[in-house]
């Protein structure tokens, strides 16, 4: 399917971002201009629906299920349990990922996107053109990650 800009489709409003036959409002900021936070928005939903397919795909091919009674020794239901316990954490991982991107596009709708949800400061451009779902600047996830580091020293102790 195409995928079109607003300007493409004649919107009454410039401020949706058409997508997959679905209307996306994009409401400009501080922080970004309306042409970038359709650039972000179109790079959100895309990822989105490639997650969505890949969930699909795994449960059309059946890949998650395990059944036992096939298995033909203990060594083969090892290999599958650990297959699957993989399978199962990458989607889990993509379910995260999903959430925050969904976080995301709301944002976008509301004017609140591109803010650092610890300090409030815009995270720049070019950190979520690489990850249009960060939720943390730079600075403030590595300060994150050092005081998560830190309490797990601290805990082992």
């Amino acid at each position: 399917m195409t995928k079109k800009l607003v300007s493409e489709v004649n919107h009454p409003s410039q401020d949706l971002y058409y997508f997959q036959g679905q209307d996306y409002k994009v409401t400009p900021n501080d922080g970004f201009s309306q042409e970038q936070l359709t650039q972000l928005l179109h790079k959100l939903l895309t990822r989105k629906q490639e997650i969505l397919q890949k969930s699909k795909n795994l449960m059309k091919t059946g890949e998650i299920v395990l059944d036992r009674n096939e298995m033909a020794d203990e060594v083969d239901l090892a290999s599958i349990s650990v297959e699957q316990n993989v399978t199962f954490k990458l989607l889990d991982r993509d379910r995260n990922l999903l959430g925050n991107i969904d976080r995301a596009i709301a944002k976008i709708a509301s004017g609140d996107y591109g803010y650092c949800e610890g300090n409030g400061d815009v995270i720049p451009f070019k950190r979520l053109e690489l990850t249009p779902w960060a939720r943390f600047s730079v600075s403030y996830q590595e300060q994150r990650e050092k005081l998560k580091k830190f309490k797990s020293k601290r805990g082992s102790f």
